[in-house]
């Protein structure tokens, strides 16, 4: 049946449109007044500076006004990516470029092959870690910036390129490697054992480790592949290493934290315009029960503070180590148009299955953010024991030759002595606890408390840095003082320097001025200036 639209209603419905045009004409038009004074501005200086400003200087203004821009809304997380920096920009972000595969270095001035990366043309193509790349496309890399040796190795897909190569036993050998797509993979297991993962931390108890390195669009899908496989030799517990991620996409962490929960909250996303939007577990798809314990620190962020926040507070997993940094929120890429850069902007943030802020810049609370470590699992690392740790976990991270040792589930006491891990070691101990009986407790610090701590700490040790420094320009200072140019050597030797008086002549002799420096050194004064002594 037809239905007749009256008159009324037609006029409400015009009447409504009347209203919405002029507003967003308004809207439009305020945006448009509000670049009229920096139009006007760069108008009058481009016409009538005293110099011409150059394409480069205007190149310079155009950023600073855009840095200005975005600097006064006092988030570290909205910024501007200007075209030339935007194939980095979307490699970091992605997780993707294209290239031959490989971890480089400069070492002994030559570039140098760190580890290909898995199935990649370098690895298929022969290199090995330790590989010195002599040449590529016959150009000696011999003190050529890294950089510029990069860009070299990388290119369009498909494409070749000619390397030369000395390995480790003085042979050198000429490659071609067809460049392609290349994936980082962010899905780790404690140490390598040829080309494959090792995840086994614990072959009495079953225990089974990953370490998740970024979110991507790959990484549920990474996880999947590697769980099948400690599921093949037994899976009783599993250690969830998300230290020192950085995070990345929320589809990748909410897919992920969707393996281990069965039902509830996963996260809820808060824009400052529109409603909210709450992810859900699914049963679909869900892993067998299995005691479980998350890794984290201070540089955990973003996704993994959701998958950690919503595993813990779904009562899935332990979490231990240190407080997350906080970064609670989500952030859009948004290309310009006709290529003028991109602009990273924030526009939600993110919520705990609780409906606690993430964010540590727009908490309710200014001494709460990210996810705390389960009362009794907070275990701090000082910087100094990190490095260690990170010095020590690097060599097994290199593909090399397949050996029995690396094929051998670690233990405890390796990953204490060897990897210098201590996180990772009280959390294989308890899982052996929880997997005989309850959850131990391995500390008695609170979050928050250790937090502060490591804070102040690190500020400390910045001072002692800055005391440092400062003494050695003091001895600099001293040096220039008291050193054979100093004016010292130019006076006589029972000069008095304090409060001295400055007499400044011609070059005939004549006196032209007198000046008296009161509670101060004259020599200091004139050493930050060239004296010459002159005979009168």
């Amino acid at each position: 049946m037809k239905r007749f639209v009256g008159p009324s209603l037609l006029v409400v419905l015009v009447g409504s449109l009347l209203v919405q045009l002029p507003m967003a004409i308004a809207d439009r038009t305020n945006s448009y007044t509000f670049f009229d004074p920096i139009v006007e501005v760069f108008g009058v200086l481009n016409d009538d500076f005293v110099t011409s400003i150059d394409p480069d200087t205007r190149d310079q203004m155009q950023r600073r006004m855009i840095d200005a821009a975005i600097d006064v809304l006092d988030d570290p997380y909205t910024t501007y990516v200007p075209p030339a920096n935007t194939s980095d920009f979307n490699k970091a972000v992605r997780g993707e470029y294209v290239g031959i595969g490989a971890e480089v270095n400069v070492i002994n001035n030559y570039l140098t092959i760190v580890t290909p990366i898995d199935h990649s043309p370098a690895l298929e193509a022969g290199l090995r870690a330790g590989d010195v790349v002599l040449e590529i496309e016959g150009e000696s890399t011999f003190q050529l910036d890294i950089n510029e040796c990069i860009e070299r190795l990388m290119g369009k897909p498909n494409t070749d390129v000619n390397v030369r190569v000395r390995h480790d036993d003085d042979t050198e050998q000429d490659l071609v490697i067809t460049r392609r797509q290349i994936v980082t993979p962010t899905v780790k297991g404690v140490r390598r054992n040829g080309e494959d993962w090792n995840y086994c931390v614990d072959a009495d108890f079953g225990i089974g480790y990953l370490r998740v390195t970024q979110f991507n669009a790959n990484t549920v899908e990474e996880m999947q592949t590697a769980l099948r496989g400690i599921q093949n030799t037994g899976l009783n517990g599993l250690i969830l290493d998300l230290r020192d991620n950085p995070g990345g996409a929320l589809n990748a962490a909410v897919g992920m934290a969707d393996l281990f929960l069965d039902d509830g909250r996963i996260v809820t996303v808060r824009p400052r315009q529109g409603g909210e939007q709450s992810w859900d577990a699914r049963a679909d798809g869900t892993l067998p029960f299995f005691p479980m314990v998350v890794l984290i620190n201070d540089s955990s962020a973003s996704a993994s503070e959701i998958v950690a926040g919503a595993l813990q507070e779904n009562g899935r997993a332990k979490v231990l180590g240190m407080r997350s940094f906080g970064k609670g929120s989500v952030q859009e890429i948004r290309p310009l148009r006709f290529g003028q850069g991109t602009l990273k902007i924030t526009t939600a943030d993110y919520l705990l299955p609780s409906g606690r802020n993430l964010n540590r810049y727009r908490t309710d609370d200014a001494s709460i953010w990210g996810v705390d470590p389960d009362p009794g699992m907070v275990l701090t690392m000082t910087d100094d024991e990190r490095l260690d740790m990170f010095r020590a976990r690097r060599d097994f991270e290199i593909i090399r030759a397949a050996s029995d040792d690396a094929a051998e589930c670690a233990d405890v006491a390796w990953v204490r002595s060897t990897l210098l891990d201590e996180q990772l070691a009280q959390a294989i101990e308890a899982l052996q606890v929880r997997l005989d009986g309850d959850w131990p407790q391995i500390s008695e610090d609170d979050a928050e408390s250790a937090t502060y701590a490591i804070e102040l700490d690190r500020q400390i040790e910045r001072r002692k840095q800055l005391l440092e420094a400062l003494a050695q320009v003091d001895g600099r200072i001293d040096e220039l003082a008291t050193g054979e140019n100093a004016i010292e050597s130019l006076l006589p030797e029972d000069a008095d320097l304090t409060d001295g008086t400055i007499v400044v002549r011609d070059k005939y002799g004549n006196v032209i001025g007198e000046y008296r420096i009161e509670g101060g050194d004259v020599a200091v004064a004139l050493n930050a200036i060239d004296v010459e002594k002159v005979d009168n």
